[in-house]
């Protein structure tokens, strides 16, 4: 899919003249196994809130406008990966079957839904979770969902307005002036703010990321990252090759970029190259990389890396997830967590 193509799709879809809005609630699902992982404990449940004839406009150019603003003609759209550089990229995400309570959410986002009516319903929800616009094009029969994930500040305010003399002479009133009518009138009901961005949208059965870690936090992928960071750890442990384990597991907890250094690690198999290999293997590959680095690496007598700070964990993990490359032309050496595994 090119830059170009994605944003004339998206365009077709954003042009319409109606946009759907939601307030999605994420909440634990009930009888969930505490052996299940992050991305299927929870539910994603929609909240449709009406907007006016008038409304409608604005939030759809400020979709378009946000779409414009990151599918430029030299963006990059690449598969999703934990770890990549900074430059600005559209990811997509098509396994689905990985985020699994997120999956379900887009899939049923075009049934019948509850309607907000009231600013008790919003204070009800578990944990107001992203706002979510749906636009819908009737000759594809398809939907395109742009949603953006929610900050913990509160995104309503209250307004309440007294409809006595007692009541406004103790409060005061709350009012608006009406340029239509020409009228100042009271104000009852509640503001939410839209902010003028979006991190991610969903179409034809593709995700398309515009921020990776609101992403992330959306999908609960988050969460899914912490349980699997602890078994990557738990699994360094288990080869018997590291003295010190613990002080891996404080930075990984305490880091979330050495986590997802970790993750990326096993992912393009640095864990499983260690494995089956004895301690004076592992020493040796060690030492061979320490010395082109210039890094020191400790080891008791019988071979195992020695672990007795921070320091040592994250010189580690920067090792095992290939942080430093080694240039094929000049022959230098550069730090990048990122790093793609070329295809033959």
């Amino acid at each position: 899919m090119t830059p170009k193509k994605l944003l004339k799709e998206l365009h077709e879809f954003t042009n319409a003249d109606a946009v759907h809005m939601y307030i999605i609630e994420r909440k634990l699902k009930s009888n969930v196994k505490s052996s299940s992982r992050p991305s299927e404990k929870f539910q994603y449940i929609p909240v449709q809130i009406n907007l006016s004839p008038e409304l409608v406009p604005l939030v759809s150019g400020m979709l378009k406008k946000a779409i414009e603003q990151k599918v430029t003609e030299d963006i990059q759209i690449l598969d999703y990966e934990p770890i990549d550089d900074t430059l600005e990229k559209v990811y997509t995400y098509s396994d689905l079957g990985k985020i699994t309570g997120f999956k379900e959410f887009l899939a049923n986002l075009g049934n019948e839904m509850k309607t907000l009516t009231s600013f008790k319903e919003l204070e009800d929800l578990e944990k107001a979770w992203a706002l979510c616009y749906g636009y819908y094009d009737a000759n594809k029969k398809k939907w395109l969902y742009c949603i953006k994930k929610l900050s913990p500040k509160k995104i309503a305010v209250e307004v309440n307005v007294n409809t006595t003399v007692k009541e406004a002479i103790k409060y005061g009133i709350q009012s608006f002036f009406d340029i239509k009518t020409q009228m100042l009138k009271p104000l009852n009901g509640f503001s939410i703010n839209l902010d003028p961005s979006i991190d991610m949208v969903y179409h034809d059965e593709t995700i398309y990321i515009f921020q990776k870690k609101a992403f992330e936090e959306l999908a609960s992928l988050t969460e899914e990252f912490e349980e699997l960071a602890k078994d990557v750890v738990q699994e360094l442990e288990n080869l018997e090759i590291v003295e010190g384990a613990t002080f891996i597991a404080s930075v990984v907890a305490d880091k979330p970029s050495f986590r997802n250094k970790l993750i990326k690690a096993q992912v393009i198999g640095n864990i499983e190259f260690l494995s089956g290999k004895e301690a004076k293997e592992v020493k040796k590959e060690f030492n061979r990389v320490g010395k082109r680095l210039n890094i020191k690496f400790n080891f008791g007598a019988d071979g195992k890396i020695l672990v007795a700070n921070d320091d040592d964990a994250k010189n580690i993990i920067n090792v095992l997830c290939e942080l430093y490359k080694e240039g094929l032309f000049g022959g230098k050496i550069f730090e990048s967590p990122a790093g793609r595994i070329k295809k033959s």
